[in-house]
């Protein structure tokens, strides 16, 4: 088994509600304050129903487990037609798709944040 954890997946979420909680306290007036907030709680609210951001992956010969919220998402591989890992110019991220999956599961965003980053990244690549 490969896995991967971060080391702290709190902290994204703890910026969002902090600056959710500013809004609100100051009641600022102006077009955009009532736009802002709602568009921070989509973001939280997308977050926690698409677990795009996992705070660990694990990574078996049966499949492959995304977690984060103490909610999962789990893929068999002999279910999965297609893994793509997509690098960009930014090297601490990658993006991995998995498919056949619904439009809120299978695409998952790895940070070089999580511990165990590089063995997964090579063995999704492997798989891909």
């Amino acid at each position: 088994m490969i896995s991967a954890t971060e080391r702290r997946p709190w902290l994204d979420d703890v910026v969002l509600l902090f600056a959710l909680g500013v809004v609100f306290l100051l009641n600022p007036v102006g077009p955009l304050a009532k736009p802002l907030a709602v568009g921070i709680a989509l973001v939280l609210a997308w977050g926690y129903a698409t677990l795009h951001v996992p705070s660990r992956i694990e990574i078996t010969d049966e499949g492959i487990v995304f977690t984060r919220y103490g909610r999962t998402h789990a893929f068999a591989w002999r279910g999965v037609e297609r893994v793509q890992l997509r690098r960009f110019l930014v090297k601490d991220r990658v993006l991995v798709r998995l498919s056949p999956a619904p439009p809120w599961r299978g695409r998952y965003w790895l940070r070089d944040s999580l511990e165990g980053y590089e063995a997964v990244v090579r063995e999704i690549e492997r798989r891909a």
